[in-house]
């Protein structure tokens, strides 16, 4: 896609490298300096399948609209964290479909990536020049915050849905059946998942209190899998866990990370960030308010078959395997902490005993 080669140690980029990787979008805008301010590294507690690091740039003078001085970049550091169809996944959402799209999530000025070596690079804002703030589910969010961001779910959602786009240049985007994760999963999936809960007593728990092997849970997880690969499908972030909102002073909440955008059923990108982002009080408290209110912003954006009252109940109920397993159970311990990862599984196997999701799902 790109002859832009991001190097693995942030201290080999270079001025020429950057001018390079921003000149699709900014031609004639020209990098002379670049200072690093800060590195996170993924599996190392504060970056999980990719690394970052904040950069300030010199322009040279009379640079056409060039992007702000102080810029993230999203790339892979020492040693990749993920498969490289995940890193290009997300530079085909930047590259090909932000600008389109009215939602609050960053703006990028470059995007590459490099099928080769399966390195990448997005060079995005910097969201802390927007006073934006990080939760994760070590707290839980106001449902305001929730219901901001399922608004931003709504509009994506409708956008796209039964997009004949699908038929055209958003055919070979992945689904939960199909494409590059799929592939991956099938084939490694069940080995991956069972070598971290080998390693996790407290995972081990979690099963024993579920009831259940973890090959009953994989068996469910592809009943579910295949019915958020029906129709009628979307454009979907794919991985809306908290750990992936932001929050702004002024009330509004956007999404980061976009290396899980599939199309599929609503569901997947709206129960995993009501499991995660809510405490599991809170979450029953106002889940069926928060997908009514979901629902209603889908009409409002022109939805004619959203979902009913009872329909959106069972498909809610349905998704909730994919964040447990895929979200959590998945993750080595070393990507967030075992604080946060105990946060999500918790709430993840409240949520899977309190909606009967494995009767829903007929397992």
């Amino acid at each position: 896609m790109s002859s832009v080669v991001f190097p693995i140690h942030a201290e080999e980029l270079t001025p020429t490298l950057l001018t390079r990787a921003l000149s699709d979008r900014r031609p004639g805008c020209t990098v002379e300096a670049i200072r690093i301010l800060d590195q996170a590294h993924c599996k190392s507690g504060s970056a999980s399948t990719a690394a970052r690091a904040i950069l300030e740039l010199d322009y040279a003078g009379g640079s056409p609209d060039p992007p702000p001085a102080r810029l993230v970049l999203k790339t892979v550091l020492i040693r990749p964290g993920a498969i490289p169809d995940l890193y290009e996944n997300e530079v085909r959402f930047y590259r090909d479909l932000r600008h389109e799209l009215e939602l609050e999530t960053p703006q990028a000025y470059a995007s590459c990536f490099d099928s080769a070596s399966g390195t990448f690079g997005v060079l995005m804002e910097d969201l802390s020049l927007r006073s934006a703030r990080f939760p994760d589910a070590r707290e839980s969010l106001e449902p305001d915050a929730i219901a901001s961001l399922l608004d931003g779910l709504a509009s994506l959602h409708a956008r796209f849905w039964q997009s004949p786009r699908f038929e055209r240049d958003l055919a070979d985007l992945w689904t939960p059946c199909s494409g590059g994760f799929h592939d991956f999963l099938k084939v490694h999936g069940i080995a991956f998942i069972s070598h971290q809960v080998e390693r996790s007593p407290y995972k081990q728990e979690l099963l024993e209190r579920l009831g259940r092997s973890l090959k009953q849970i994989w068996d469910a997880l592809w009943r579910a899998q295949a019915i958020l690969a029906s129709a009628p499908c979307t454009l979907l972030h794919g991985d809306t866990h908290l750990g992936n909102t932001y929050l702004l002073p002024d009330g509004r909440a956007g999404l980061v990370d976009w290396q899980l955008m599939n199309r599929g059923r609503w569901a997947q990108d709206v129960t995993y960030l009501l499991v995660t982002g809510l405490a599991t009080e809170v979450r029953r408290r106002d889940e069926r308010d928060l997908l009514t209110h979901y629902v209603e912003r889908l009409r409002a954006h022109g939805v004619a078959d959203a979902p009913g009252a009872e329909e959106a109940w069972w498909l809610y109920r349905q998704a909730a395997v994919w964040g447990f397993l895929l979200g959590w159970l998945i993750c080595p311990l070393e990507n967030y902490g075992e604080e946060i990862l105990r946060a999500n599984l918790e709430r993840l196997t409240a949520a899977l005993e309190d909606l009967e999701t494995f009767d829903a799902l007929g397992s």
